[in-house]
């Protein structure tokens, strides 16, 4: 008889989320000493170099992530708050160079001098607040230059009309790259298309859609390619990304992964196909993120390599393995892909049955990564019994 617990699994969206169904030349160097170094010895040196770093490629790409989606959770709002600082003095200044002409020759090229010292230095103070992220500082600068040829004209021939003019422009085209839409466009983190969506599908980012929300923060948002305005028509959203109900049922899935002691943040992600737009309304996508077929990814930063190591033998003793293995299909999966832990653990309910005489079992993927501990695939069904069940997780930064 055909198993029917997937209908089961399909009915929430955060159940389909786990399911997914995470020598230069000409230089002479001496002959090197022999190695006289036991394997697996000492060399003589008292001092310990610490505890290795598992899967170091993937602990600097996870970090890189980890770093990038917090400056969104805690520091995007200063950021801008200081863009808007800094571009907001350039219309000051004009403003106050604006008051000073009173007649024809209250002009000066010094006035000019100073309004490109203030530009140029609105520019380096929003390119230090928001820089590596988004780059503001040609822009700035490029705004300020296309007005300092006329100004100066006009400060010369003593022609105050049209120096007010230019400086009325001025203040126009700094006043247009500080509004609410402007800055949520081109400094936009709903969504995400900067460098951090490169960061979490550094393959096809175009055609993947990603949730990410970090709990402690209170933040969530998607990361994916903005629509055109000529595609027609988008996806309408009824939901927000990765609210607390479907946390707490991915949380229940992980179980005993979730390690808190000396862990410094976690990190909740989704990966799932971008939904197009379609030139129907009535064929455009519309519903809850987690209507998508989401796979999860957990994320979870510890106070170091060795704490992580804890915190995943705490995890491993609170279940069972099942071997490793990479996470893409071998036939796909790189010569040095990393190899997953084949975790399983035991849960209160059953995703086969509504009945509570058996606990049921969660099938999923654990992998130590530097000082990150991370885990993806949490389903009630086994490896074997869910083939493809990646799906955009294909395209994520975890199966590099």
């Amino acid at each position: 008889m055909q198993r029917t617990r997937r209908d089961l699994l399909l009915t929430g969206a955060a159940a389909a989320g786990f399911s997914g169904c995470l020598g230069a030349e000409g230089v002479r160097y001496p002959d090197e000493p022999p190695d006289t170094t036991q394997p697996g010895g000492s060399d003589g040196d008292d001092e310990d170099d610490g505890p290795s770093v598992p899967h170091p490629e993937l602990a600097d790409a996870t970090r890189g992530v980890i770093d990038d989606t917090f400056w969104f959770a805690a520091s995007y709002r200063a950021a801008i708050d200081a863009y808007r600082e800094a571009t907001g003095d350039v219309i000051a200044a004009v403003a106050s160079t604006r008051e000073q002409i009173r007649k024809p020759t209250d002009p000066v090229v010094g006035m000019v001098d100073d309004l490109e010292t203030v530009g140029y230095g609105a520019a380096e103070r929003a390119a230090d607040a928001l820089e590596p992220h988004f780059f503001p500082r040609q822009l700035i600068r490029s705004r300020v230059e296309n007005h300092l040829p006329a100004l100066s004209r006009a400060a010369r021939r003593n022609d105050a009309d049209r120096f007010v003019e230019e400086l009325d422009r001025l203040s126009r085209t700094f006043s247009q790259i500080r509004t609410p839409l402007y800055i949520s466009g081109t400094y936009s983190r709903d969504p995400v298309y900067n460098r951090l969506l490169d960061r979490l599908v550094p393959g096809n980012a175009d055609e993947v859609f990603v949730e990410l929300a970090t709990p402690f923060r209170r933040f969530a948002t998607v990361a994916h390619r903005p629509y055109a305005d000529e595609e027609g028509f988008r996806p309408e959203f009824t939901e927000e990304p990765l609210v607390q109900s479907r946390r707490d049922e991915l949380r229940t899935r992980l179980g005993p992964v979730a390690q808190s002691v000396r862990r410094v943040r976690e990190a909740f992600y989704t990966f799932a196909p971008r939904p197009p737009a379609t030139d129907q309304a009535a064929d455009a996508f519309r519903g809850s993120p987690g209507d998508l077929d989401v796979v999860p990814v957990y994320v979870q930063q510890y106070a170091d390599v060795e704490a992580a190591g804890d915190a995943l033998t705490a995890v491993l003793e609170a279940g069972e393995t099942d071997g490793r293995e990479p996470l893409l299909p071998v036939t796909e999966a790189a010569d040095d892909a990393a190899r997953w832990h084949r975790y399983y653990h035991r849960e209160a309910r059953s995703d086969r049955t509504d009945l509570d005489r058996f606990p049921g079992v969660q099938y999923g993927y654990l992998l130590q990564a530097g000082e990150f501990l991370l885990a993806t695939g949490f389903s009630g069904d086994a490896w074997e019994e869910r083939p493809r069940w990646q799906g955009r997780l294909a395209d994520a930064w975890v199966t590099g």
